[in-house]
C-alpha cells in the first residue's frame, strides 16, 4: 500500500467504497430500484434517501444496482481486453514476421477509426445487451494495449540471457513465459486500469444516448431518463443526476490515480520500453 504513494491509497480507497456499494446493489432483491415505494419525484426524506424518479422508485437503489452494472461490465472488459492484447502482443513480438506485420497493419488500421464513434454505430445496429455492449468494447478497445504489451515483449526478448536460451533451442513462448514475465507482467495493471475506465465512460455514454438497455438499470441510464423526463430544468437534478454522475467521475477518478501510482512505482522498468 505504501509503495504506491498518497495518491494510489487514496484510488485504492475510493474504489473500495464504490466496489462494497457494487457489491451491495447484488445483494439487493430484483425489484429494487424498479418498484414504486414513493411519489414521483418525491425530494429525498425517509425512507428515501435520495428521493424518487418520475415513477416513484428508489433513486439509491438504482444507484446501487447500477453500480454493480457499470462497474460489472467495466471490469468484465477490461480483463478481456488485457488477456486479448497479451495474446495478440505475444504473436506479434515473437511471431513469424508475417503474423507480426500483419498484425501491427490491423492495429494501424484500428488506431484510425473512431473509437467511440463506432462503438456507438454498431451498438445501435447489434442491440443493447449487456453481453453486445461487451463484445463491442472488446473488438474496439484491444489495439492499444496490444501494442503496449508488444513493446514489453519485444523489450523482455531482447535481453541477452534469452539469446542465448534461444540460440540453444529453448522454445519462444515458452521462455517468454518463464523469462519475460517480470517485465511484462507489471504492465498488465495499467493496461487493464485504463481499459477499465475507458469501458466504464463509453457504457455510460451509450446509455445516455438512448442506445443502452433502457430496462438495466446503470449509471449511464439513470442520466438518460434525467434527459428523457426534462430534470435538469428542475431542482429534482441535484437527488437525481448528480449521484449517478459523481459515480461515474469518481469510480474513473479512483482508476486513473491508482494506474497512475502503479505507472510511476514501474517507471525504471517502463523506461526501458521502446516507443
Amino acid at each position: 500500500m505504501r509503495a504506491l504513494g498518497r495518491q494510489g491509497r487514496t484510488g485504492l480507497a475510493l474504489l473500495a467504497v464504490i466496489t462494497a456499494a457494487a457489491v451491495y446493489g447484488l445483494l439487493l432483491p430484483d425489484s429494487a430500484g424498479t418498484a414504486r415505494i414513493g411519489e414521483p419525484y418525491a425530494p429525498p426524506g425517509p425512507g428515501l434517501p435520495l428521493g424518487a424518479d418520475d415513477l416513484g422508485r428508489s433513486l439509491l437503489d438504482q444507484l446501487l444496482v447500477g453500480a454493480a452494472t457499470s462497474l460489472g461490465l467495466g471490469f468484465l472488459v477490461a480483463l478481456v481486453v488485457t488477456a486479448l492484447a497479451a495474446v495478440i502482443g505475444g504473436a506479434a513480438a515473437i511471431g513469424p514476421r508475417w503474423l507480426s506485420s500483419l498484425i501491427m497493419r490491423s492495429i494501424d488500421v484500428m488506431l484510425i477509426l473512431p473509437e467511440l464513434i463506432l462503438f456507438i454505430l454498431a451498438a445501435a445496429f447489434l442491440g443493447q445487451s449487456f453481453g453486445i455492449r461487451v463484445a463491442i468494447l472488446v473488438v474496439l478497445m484491444w489495439p492499444v494495449p496490444a501494442r503496449v504489451l508488444r513493446a514489453g515483449m519485444l523489450t523482455a526478448w531482447s535481453r541477452g540471457h534469452l539469446e542465448v536460451a534461444r540460440a540453444m533451442g529453448a522454445p519462444r513462448w515458452w521462455l517468454l513465459l518463464r523469462h519475460g514475465s517480470y517485465l511484462i507482467g507489471p504492465l498488465l495493471i495499467p493496461v487493464f486500469v485504463r481499459a477499465a475506465m475507458r469501458a466504464i465512460l463509453y457504457d455510460a455514454t451509450l446509455s445516455f444516448l438512448g442506445l443502452g438497455d433502457p430496462t438495466a438499470p446503470s449509471w449511464g441510464t439513470t442520466l438518460y431518463w434525467v434527459q428523457v423526463n426534462g430534470v435538469f430544468l428542475s431542482e429534482a437534478w441535484v437527488w437525481w443526476a448528480l449521484p449517478p454522475g459523481l459515480a461515474i467521475t469518481l469510480s474513473v477518478l479512483a482508476l486513473a490515480l491508482i494506474g497512475t501510482a502503479v505507472e510511476e512505482r514501474l517507471n525504471p522498468a517502463l523506461k526501458e520500453v521502446p516507443a
